[in-house]
């Protein structure tokens, strides 16, 4: 049963979470002053439009995976430094957030008198906190401030124009793309960041108990 619960988690992600993330960077841009993603049909909520085949059965089978990458135009933003600062943070702000909910919904589900100790109590916990540990990775794993990641896009505007760092990495973006899926693949950069994703969780976990007295 938990298998069967842990792949309909993985399902609602990949057509709920993935689109949320992707739209949230959209969002973001069109409110930036670019009309890019609105004119290339990414302005909606639709799983059709965001998820991305192979990212999608990655996510299902192995926790970690992608979406079609939102197309946006920095040219367009009215602040062009801050504004691909929000436009990137959005995405992992969605997943968080989310992330969050999903405890939220775990936690009122858990005090539901009248089905406690039950079966449905507990598939209802488990599909909720199973989202919800997947969202977050996800969230942290995108804050990272390494190419390939919102977080290093985020960095970006922090760094002085011309700046050294970022012509480097320019440089190298493919054979750090390939670096980091190899340590991602092998679980060395999956460790430390599913450590820091449990913080998070247990953060939000307690938050989310506040109203219940925990």
């Amino acid at each position: 049963m938990y298998i069967i619960i842990a792949l309909l988690a993985a399902a609602f992600l990949v057509f709920c979470v993935i689109p949320l993330h992707e739209f949230a960077h959209a969002w973001a841009a069109d409110r930036q002053g670019d009309d890019t993603p609105r004119n290339s049909g990414r302005l909606t909520l639709s799983p059709l439009a965001h998820v991305d085949p192979i990212g999608g059965i990655l996510i299902a089978l192995i926790g970690f995976g992608w979406g079609k990458p939102t197309p946006v135009n920095p040219r367009n933003f009215r602040n062009q430094r801050w504004g691909e600062v929000l436009v990137a943070a959005a995405g992992p702000a969605s997943n968080l957030l989310l992330g969050w909910l999903f405890l939220f919904i775990e936690a009122v589900v858990t005090h539901i008198s009248a089905i406690d100790g039950s079966i449905l109590q507990m598939s209802i916990a488990t599909f909720f906190e199973y989202a919800a540990t997947i969202s977050i990775f996800l969230g942290v794993l995108n804050l990272l401030p390494i190419p390939m990641f919102d977080g290093w896009h985020i960095l970006e505007g922090f760094l002085p124009n011309g700046s050294k760092a970022k012509e480097w990495v320019w440089r190298n973006q493919r054979t750090l793309y390939i670096v980091i899926i190899v340590l991602l693949f092998t679980g060395i950069l999956s460790y430390p960041v599913s450590a820091l994703s449990q913080f998070v969780i247990r953060f939000f976990a307690w938050l989310s108990a506040l109203p219940f007295g925990g």
